[in-house]
């Protein structure tokens, strides 16, 4: 658990992609080096095909403009926490521990246009919770 206490402050560490930061009431809970899923193509691949993630890594899907989305584990053999956030970055609702492989649709919501994917567990361990933050330089508020 200790490690996880310090992961937010380590996780920025040599990003290539693009880093995160989660916040809930004004306090960062984490932060992650996601890859970006802005294309229809790169959406639909998501993380399918992966043998594994390192812990401070994810996946975030833009969407041109808030929208309906699902989601599906077929072909991602990593277990996942989903977290989908509205157009300002809130976080709308959680999806804990979606099972490898898995083709159950998960619903997002109605207005979603960020999703971001993490291992397993994450949400619970870090804090994450709904009417949290995801904030980002891709147009909304930088930590």
């Amino acid at each position: 658990m200790a490690f996880l206490a310090a992961f937010g402050s380590i996780a920025d560490t040599n990003c290539i992609h693009e880093q995160i930061s989660i916040y809930f009431k004004n306090q960062q809970q984490a932060k992650f080096c996601v890859e970006l899923a802005i294309n229809n193509e790169e959406r639909q691949r998501g993380l399918m095909f992966r043998k594994g993630m390192e812990l401070s890594d994810g996946m975030m899907f833009v969407y041109e403009r808030p929208q309906s989305v699902w989601f599906w584990m077929k072909n991602t053999s990593i277990p996942l926490d989903i977290i989908f956030a509205d157009e300002a970055g809130v976080i709308t609702k959680i999806f804990e521990n979606a099972r490898p492989f898995s083709t159950t649709s998960i619903f997002g919501g109605y207005d979603v246009q960020y999703v971001v994917e993490i291992n397993a567990g994450l949400t619970k361990s870090l804090g994450i919770k709904t009417g949290g933050s995801i904030k980002h330089s891709l147009g909304l508020p930088r930590d």
